[in-house]
């Protein structure tokens, strides 16, 4: 091939969650493995597809030499990663990605699905012990909840530390599937900074660790990752004073929704004014709904 010639690139694509693109984006920042291959973006995330995204998946998929996916599971139909795996070249090389989730920051972070999407019109992550206040007593519940983050007696430092090593052996557990893991970045430095916007945005110092993983497997020698760009910082959940007291140093961490900076105040306010809104009669059975399921959980 002559010079003039032009480099035919590989195609890879990274899929799953809010991670894939982010992923697929820092991949490029290694030169060498950026001379080589051309990143192919899915065009939602795995929880956004929908029946009518069928055929042009089905052509993305067809062209690819590497597949980086996340375990995504039956529950997705055509859609889990193992019935795209099968629309691959043979030659294609599909490399298994945990999805990197952490919940040792915000132990009292959940979904209240059984409210939505009403409840999150301002934000889709719920402050469990807010919605609690809220339920008992909602002309007080945005005081009670910002004194509850304030508190250094809220959570003890046996909870922080148990709830955080739980999460992280749930984390082992699901990277037994997987070809890479992360477990032991988290493990190693959880307490040095906070590592997580929430549960399941991670920093970029968490998704270099995969990458760096991914680069690894098809037998790069150069496993370096470049830049230091947050993709997954638009909101940033509070931390409770009494979990950053088992952190290591005194950690700066500012909250924000939307790309906004706001405080503990306002964010209590802004799910408070989205739960006012709501019929009571709905309000109260969704809210039943969650305390069944979390029962259960437990």
């Amino acid at each position: 091939m002559s010079d003039s010639e032009p480099v035919v690139k590989k195609k890879y694509s990274v899929y799953g969650n809010c991670q894939a693109d982010p992923l697929g984006n820092i991949l490029r920042t290694n030169p060498d493995f950026n001379e080589q291959w051309e990143f192919v973006q899915f065009p939602k995330p795995s929880f956004e597809l929908r029946k009518n995204d069928l055929p042009e998946i089905e052509k993305l998929v067809g062209q690819l030499d590497l597949f980086v996916t996340q375990n995504v599971g039956d529950s997705h139909g055509v859609f889990a990663s193992d019935n795209l795996a099968k629309l691959l070249k043979p030659s294609s090389t599909v490399i298994r990605i945990p999805n990197a989730y952490f919940s040792g920051y915000m132990p009292e972070v959940v979904y209240f699905r059984d409210g939505e999407p009403h409840v999150t019109k301002f934000c889709d992550y719920h402050d469990e012990k807010f919605l609690s206040f809220f339920m008992e007593d909602p002309v007080n519940a945005v005081n009670k909840a910002v004194n509850a983050a304030n508190d250094t007696n809220t959570y003890s430092r046996d909870f922080v530390i148990e709830n955080a090593k739980n999460s992280l052996e749930e984390l082992k557990n699901r990277e037994l599937s997987c070809d890479v893991t992360v477990s032991d970045y988290i493990e190693k430095h959880w307490r040095e900074e906070i590592l997580f916007f929430s549960m399941n945005h991670p920093k970029r110092k968490v998704l270099n660790h995969i990458a760096s993983q991914v680069l690894s497997r098809i037998g790069q020698s150069s496993t370096d990752v470049r830049g230091d760009y947050e993709h997954l910082d638009n909101t940033r959940l509070p931390v409770y004073q009494s979990v950053k007291d088992v952190l290591l140093g005194d950690i700066e961490w500012t909250l924000a929704l939307r790309q906004q900076d706001i405080d503990l105040q306002t964010y209590y306010e802004g799910h408070a004014k989205v739960l006012r809104s709501l019929e009571p009669e709905f309000l109260r059975n969704a809210y039943k709904k969650f305390l069944e399921k979390r029962n259960i959980a437990y």
